[in-house]
């Protein structure tokens, strides 16, 4: 190559090593915050949004014409790279190299995510993916049970709030640490926060079957009930479904959309009555064209700002349980960094035992202030990120979920951040016994993580077994990032034409 195309490629890495150093001093306010121990790790983050700032795939390929690093899958050490490349291309431009500007070597990036990983989630073993998996109801107090988890390769037990009560979730997590303990094992347990989800009442005659076109009716009372309908079973009127918090129905606007049960049913509102407390809305699609709109299910609002708490008072209540049974808390729909600092807050008001943090990301905003969220987790480590993709999908579009959760696991790794990867892991054969071909993809996938979270069904242990078996199978080492460095999106819209991230 010749020596004036070496010298411009020399000056591009040099802006970047000073574009990378100015970022970290525009956030040295932030970055002092943190325990000293997560100080190296939150500079290599700023580092990292300082070369996402623009898009880099012109330079990637002169670089890798020129037989150096391409700037690609170098989340967890983006300076010491840059300084490599740089004293690579002074020698062979003829150029003095400039001085050292890392305060990590290469190495210590992939060390110190292992390690934040190993903080939250256990040892691995043997794969450095570890298997989550939701304790069921029925594993409530049985110790041969959740043996059997443990054996089919189990690493985290995890517990939702959402379902249950104390006294079973007390049982479950007893039983696990009994069944862990005649193993000589030591299992993390975590809880997840049921926060505050947006979801529908109970049905007065049964699930009300909706289809393109027809009405529903939201509104803020107890019960949903059907719409009148025709011999062919044809909605001649309005279904008036119940919604709850009841802020949905006060900030929903006309145009905005409102999915049901994962997006099975997508409806928009045409109509608000603020005196009444409903809106209205037409359904414009459902799957396999009639869906069953059963009891509790989850609505979603992308476009809607709902002024909700991230903590709700079922969550400070299940914090009580948490801080005395459980390793590390899971914090549903989180939206930004003060979400997290008042989780902070309420554990500290309720022990000093140090509890795990772990936001839980399912909404566009959670995406927009990321870099923040990352920042305030670290302040009181262990700490991560669960890639919640079900809620996510929903929210953004499922079309734009793969590009999400690429942005999502780099940035994580830029900060040394253990991710977990969940919703829907191998749901067929957790619920049948058969998985799907895209199943068995996605769940090899989930090898990039450092965990992947299985659900609760009848055949849930061979699917631990069977996802045990392909993380050991695979054995895919990290490759979080995709390989050209375009620019990353500072702000996520869902708009008709999907977020921007």
């Amino acid at each position: 190559m010749e020596t004036h195309r070496l010298m411009r490629l020399h000056d591009a890495i040099h802006s970047l090593r000073d574009g990378a150093s100015a970022t970290e001093r525009s956030m040295q306010s932030a970055l002092g915050a943190l325990p000293i121990a997560m100080q190296r790790s939150a500079r290599n983050l700023a580092h990292y949004l300082a070369l996402r700032g623009t898009d880099h795939a012109q330079l990637q390929a002169e670089l890798v014409r020129a037989g150096l690093s391409s700037l690609a899958r170098r989340e967890a050490h983006v300076m010491p790279t840059l300084d490599a490349v740089e004293r690579a291309l002074a020698a062979m431009c003829g150029r003095e190299s400039d001085r050292p500007r890392a305060d990590i070597a290469i190495d210590d990036g992939a060390t110190l995510l292992e390690r934040h990983a190993a903080e939250l989630l256990g040892p691995p073993r043997p794969h450095p993916t570890r298997i989550m998996v939701t304790l069921p109801p029925w594993g409530a107090g049985d110790v041969v049970f959740m043996g059997s988890l443990l054996d089919a390769g189990m690493d985290v037990g995890r517990i939702n709030a959402s379902h249950g009560d104390i006294a079973q979730w007390t049982a479950c997590a007893e039983a696990l640490r009994t069944a862990a303990a005649t193993r000589g094992r030591r299992i993390p347990i975590s809880i997840d926060l049921a926060g505050p989800k947006v979801r529908t009442g109970v049905c007065a005659s049964g699930p009300i079957i909706l289809r393109a076109n027809d009405i529903v009716v939201l509104h803020t009372g107890p019960t949903s009930t059907d719409a009148p309908r025709d011999e062919e079973c044809f909605a001649t009127g309005p279904a008036r479904v119940a919604v709850r918090p009841r802020e949905l129905v006060a900030h929903i606007a006309q145009g905005h959309r409102v999915l049901f049960d994962d997006g099975n049913i997508r409806a928009r509102c045409t109509a608000v009555n603020r005196v009444s407390g409903e809106a209205t809305c037409i359904v414009e699609a459902a799957r396999t064209g009639a869906w069953p709109l059963k009891d509790r299910k989850g609505v979603n609002v992308p476009d809607t700002d709902l002024p909700i708490r991230a903590l709700t008072d079922a969550d400070f209540k299940t914090l009580d349980f948490a801080v005395a049974h459980v390793d590390f808390v899971s914090m549903s729909f989180v939206r930004s960094a003060s979400d997290v600092q008042d989780l902070h807050r309420a554990v500290l008001e309720r022990t000093q035992r140090p509890i795990g943090i772990v936001a839980k990301i399912e909404t566009p905003q959670a995406c927009n202030a990321l870099p923040e969220i990352l920042l305030e987790l670290m302040k009181m480590p262990p700490c991560g990120v669960m890639l919640a993709r079900g809620d996510l999908g929903v929210e953004i579009g499922f079309e734009n979920l793969p590009e999400a959760q690429d942005e999502i696991l780099a940035l994580a790794e830029a900060a040394h951040v253990p991710v977990i990867w969940a919703t829907q892991v191998l749901e067929s054969m957790t619920d049948h016994g058969f998985p799907t071909r895209g199943e068995v993809t996605d769940a090899a996938d989930a090898a990039r993580a450092d965990a992947v979270m299985l659900g609760i069904g009848t055949f849930m242990l061979d699917t631990v077994r069977f996802t045990e078996e392909l993380l050991s199978r695979t054995k895919l080492r990290r490759a979080r990032s995709r390989a050209l460095l375009g620019r990353l999106p500072s702000t996520r819209a869902s708009d008709a034409n999907g977020p921007t991230l």
